[in-house]
């Protein structure tokens, strides 16, 4: 677990993870919210396997999300790459 430094990351990885939940396709078919809260229930996490997906979708399937983020594909790559790298 990483804390955010920010009100502005937290919103917007909460907002990432909702639309990835949404839009993006599952392999497992399973729903990520009951697969990660099935032992204890999960509350202000924000998913970050999930959001790191968003790299692994069509362009199609990442404009289709950024859209809904009112931000462009690569503001979003340039943000998950931010987060990943300040870890290392």
């Amino acid at each position: 677990l990483v804390p955010f430094a920010s009100r502005d990351d937290v919103d917007f990885y909460t907002r990432l993870e909702g639309c990835l939940r949404t839009d993006a396709s599952r392999p497992t078919g399973r729903e990520p919210q009951a697969y990660r809260s099935y032992y204890a229930p999960v509350k202000h996490v924000v998913d970050g396997d999930l959001c790191e997906n968003y790299g692994k979708l069509t362009h199609d399937e990442q404009k289709k999300i950024a859209e809904r983020l009112d931000r462009t594909v690569g503001e979003i790559v340039k943000k998950l790459e931010d987060t990943r790298n300040a870890l290392l």
